[in-house]
């Protein structure tokens, strides 16, 4: 009689076990995960010009992080990009922490090099190795450390071609959580501090 007594306090530990579990897994859903946001910039043109050589380019952008929301990541891509050759050409690719708002344009007569070096945060090179053969879909995330620079209203990046890199379009995407209220994390304790009473008593009795 002793050793069923001693399965039934088991089994009845364990539901208890579970049901904490599955509220505290339903609670985090609910106060961490509403209100997500997925937010996307596109520079105008949105090929910026196909990347032209004999320039180099700065996209400023200007963005206010709605309130109760933190960035979570965020990146940049090229869709169906590709150079018209094979030679290592480099497509240079930088965040940078402001810039002027908008699409800029700067002449350099095909300069090689990197117009933006030294200046914010390298994402990225990138040479076509397969030329026009393939249409690349090309995607740098922006480092963690760097998303602040993304949240204090003013942020851009910088864009070098050593070659003419025809592209479908170019995008930075940003996504968001939301930061729970106060309110919330207090409620969200209480009913944590209730199941763990619920499922002590469970165990006692």
């Amino acid at each position: 009689m002793a050793i069923v007594a001693g399965k039934t306090e088991g089994v009845n530990q364990m539901k208890s076990i579970v049901i904490l579990v599955v509220a505290f897994l339903s609670l985090v859903a609910v106060v961490g995960g509403a209100c997500a946001g997925t937010y996307t910039f596109q520079p105008s043109p949105t090929d910026l010009y196909d990347l032209d050589h004999y320039y180099y380019y700065t996209w400023g952008i200007n963005w206010t992080l709605p309130a109760g929301e933190r960035i979570v990541s965020a990146k940049i891509e090229y869709t169906q990009i590709y150079n018209w050759d094979r030679n290592a050409n480099i497509l240079y690719t930088h965040l940078l922490n402001s810039a002027p708002v908008g699409v800029k344009t700067t002449y350099d007569n095909q300069g090689g090099g990197n117009a933006f070096a030294g200046q914010g945060v390298l994402l990225g090179t990138w040479s076509d190795k397969d030329s026009a053969t393939t249409k690349d879909n090309l995607v740098y995330n922006i480092p963690s450390a760097n998303l602040s620079w993304l949240a204090d209203g003013n942020f851009g990046f910088g864009i070098d071609p050593d070659c003419h890199f025809y592209n479908c379009g170019v995008k930075c995407t940003v996504t968001t959580t939301t930061v729970p209220e106060p309110g919330s994390l207090v409620a969200f304790g209480t009913a944590l501090i209730s199941l763990a009473g619920f499922a002590r008593r469970r165990l006692i009795y």
